[in-house]
C-alpha cells in the first residue's frame, strides 16, 4: 500500500500537469490582428501561418494543389495503407513560379498567388490587387468555408525569401484545348465553303 505522503505527491503534479495543459492552449481567436483575420475591418493582416488558416483552398473549379511538380501546381496524395512514397495519378495546373524580389514586378491585377504553409493543400488562390509603400504586396482572398466573406492580406517584400509563394504565369489545360477546337471548327467550316464554291464554279 503506498503511503499518504505518496498519494498527495502524486496527485499535486496531476494538478500541475493540468493547470500548465490550461495555459498552453491557445484560443482558435487571438486579440492580435496579426494573427486573426476575423478581427480585421478595412486594414489587411500580415500574410503569415496563422492569419492563413482559415483561408480557402479550393479554385472556382474545386482545383486542391498541394505540391509543385516540373514547374507547375500538383495535387497528389498516397491512398491508405499504401507505402509511403508511392502515389496514383497526379493532377497537373498551371505554370507557376515562385515569387521572389526579383520577379514580384511582374505581378498584374487579378494574377493568382498560391502560399505553401506546409500544411496538407495550398492556401489561395489569392488575387494581386496591387504594389503598396514598402514595398508590400496587396492581396486578397475568399474564406474557406464562409465564400462571401473577402480578406485582405499585405506580403513584405524582403520577407519573400521566407515565404513559399507561388504565381501562376500560364493558363490552365483546359482554355488550350478549347481553343484548339475553336480552331479546328474554323478550319472545317472554311474547307466547306471552298468547296462549295468550286462546285458552282463547274457546273457553270
Amino acid at each position: 500500500m503506498p503511503s499518504i505522503t505518496r498519494k498527495a505527491k502524486i496527485f499535486r503534479s496531476n494538478n500541475t500537469r493540468k493547470k500548465s495543459f490550461k495555459k498552453n492552449k491557445s484560443p482558435s481567436i487571438s486579440i492580435l490582428k496579426e494573427r486573426s483575420i476575423q478581427l480585421q475591418n478595412d486594414e489587411p493582416s500580415i500574410l503569415n501561418k496563422f492569419t492563413t488558416k482559415n483561408v480557402t483552398v479550393r479554385d472556382k473549379n474545386q482545383n486542391v494543389w498541394n505540391t509543385v511538380e516540373n514547374n507547375k501546381l500538383a495535387y497528389k496524395r498516397s491512398p491508405r495503407g499504401a507505402p509511403i512514397g508511392t502515389y496514383p495519378k497526379i493532377v497537373y495546373g498551371p505554370k507557376v513560379e515562385r515569387l521572389s524580389k526579383d520577379n514580384y514586378k511582374r505581378l498584374k491585377k487579378g494574377s493568382k498567388i498560391y502560399y505553401d504553409r506546409e500544411s496538407v493543400a495550398f492556401r489561395g488562390p489569392f488575387f494581386f490587387e496591387k504594389i503598396l509603400r514598402g514595398p508590400n504586396l496587396l492581396v486578397k482572398s475568399k474564406d474557406r468555408g464562409y465564400l462571401t466573406n473577402t480578406y485582405k492580406f499585405l506580403i513584405p517584400v524582403n520577407k519573400l525569401q521566407k515565404q513559399l509563394l507561388y504565381y501562376v504565369v500560364g493558363k490552365s489545360p483546359r482554355h488550350k484545348t478549347l481553343k484548339r477546337k475553336q480552331k479546328m471548327k474554323r478550319s472545317k467550316t472554311v474547307k466547306r465553303k471552298r468547296h462549295k464554291k468550286r462546285k458552282k464554279r463547274s457546273k457553270k
